[in-house]
């Protein structure tokens, strides 16, 4: 009887490793929560060549916050269309571990400190000129404050030169991000899958908010090169299969699209 209890316990103790195991995997393999902080950015031609500078300092801010853990990553893109009268004609990404540090306000003391740091060489009058050219120089005409809600999976690596879609979306009906992810993503999936897009991702607006919030969510779709990105626009939709292209244009009813814009990716902190 003793020994049949010691079976019973070192069974019991076995499971209860197996459980423990299970879990610690499972919490390894979970997708890290991703935010982010888009910024879109008006630039008139005269202070174009401004701007690039004032990006070029901030860089190197950004790569100081990095090493401060404040954020994960800076993204600048330049995007088309990009007339004066179409809107913004660059975006600044800045990417977060968590909404705190999303939420947390930087303050100018706080990015002072940062770019001493990262210049050191520089004296505060260099850096106080650098900070008025930042803004003499653009103007912050959006901010967007986003979660990722779903991405494909895969191996594809962003660089200098990779090209993307950003699709603005307002959402009609609370089963959208469901249609997104049940419906676009497998497809998005299987274009990844076979080359011809480098991946697919889902993000939701969480500010701003409200009935007269512009969007909800944001679709991005990457692509290698310009050569990748012609040949999915060019791409029929008879390319999938009907009943695929049947759910696809159901889906399309729960949100109302509200905008693309491409963007090419010419400098990033990582």
């Amino acid at each position: 009887m003793p020994n049949q209890k010691l079976k019973t316990m070192k069974k019991l103790f076995t499971l209860a490793m197996i459980s423990l195991l299970t879990l610690s995997v499972m919490a390894q393999s979970a997708p890290k929560k991703l935010y982010l902080l888009f910024e879109f950015m008006q630039v008139n031609d005269e202070h174009g060549s401004d701007y690039l500078k004032v990006e070029d300092f901030w860089s190197g801010i950004h790569k100081q916050r990095i090493a401060d853990k404040q954020i994960t990553g800076w993204d600048l893109w330049s995007l088309t269309p990009s007339g004066t009268k179409q809107g913004s004609q660059y975006m600044t990404v800045t990417l977060f571990s968590s909404l705190k540090d999303m939420l947390q306000p930087g303050g100018f003391d706080n990015i002072v400190a940062s770019a001493k740091k990262a210049y050191p060489k520089m004296t505060e009058k260099e850096i106080n000129d650098m900070l008025n050219l930042t803004v003499a120089s653009r103007d912050i005409a959006n901010e967007v404050y986003l979660e990722q809600v779903d991405v494909t999976k895969g191996d594809f690596q962003m660089k200098i030169g990779t090209m993307a879609t950003f699709d603005i979306m307002k959402q009609l009906d609370d089963s959208y991000e469901k249609t997104e992810s049940e419906i676009f993503k497998p497809w998005h999936q299987d274009m990844v899958n076979k080359g011809k897009i480098g991946s697919w991702e889902l993000l939701r607006t969480i500010l701003p908010a409200g009935s007269e919030a512009y969007g909800t969510h944001i679709t991005i779709d990457m692509f290698k090169d310009a050569a990748q990105l012609a040949a999915y626009m060019e791409a029929p939709m008879d390319d999938i299969d009907f009943l695929t292209q049947s759910a696809v244009k159901t889906g399309f009813a729960t949100r109302e699209w509200k905008e693309k814009k491409i963007g090419t990716l010419i400098k990033m902190v990582r």
